[in-house]
């Protein structure tokens, strides 16, 4: 029974996780002001259907940051109902706009 389950899991977060990266992927949150980057990952994570819990702009080093020459990361915690995804994003600062980029994704089982 548990095979079942962890194999529902499995898939579910494979699905959400596809649509995040094709929703970055597509351009969504590119060329956005560095103000907006905060609400234009959380809408994208909103529009797959995940409930956001927390967004962190981070330097290179992974340190949370508010300086728009320093951010590198953005790090997002989304909730499905069910498990936490994390998901790590990568900025690219282009003259005065920024691109967001998915980059990475995870999920914490508690």
């Amino acid at each position: 029974m548990s095979t079942d389950i962890d194999e529902r899991l499995r898939r579910r977060v494979q699905s959400i996780h596809g649509k995040v990266m094709e929703a970055f992927m597509s351009g969504s949150c590119e060329g956005v002001a560095f103000d907006s980057i905060v609400n234009c990952v959380k809408g994208q994570l909103s529009n797959v259907g995940l409930s956001v819990t927390d967004v962190k702009l981070l330097n290179l080093d992974g340190v949370e940051t508010n300086n728009p020459d320093e951010v590198k990361y953005v790090r997002a915690v989304a909730n499905d109902g069910q498990v936490d995804h994390i998901f790590t994003f990568a900025v690219i600062k282009r003259r005065d706009t920024y691109n967001v980029l998915y980059l990475q994704s995870a999920v914490s089982i508690k």
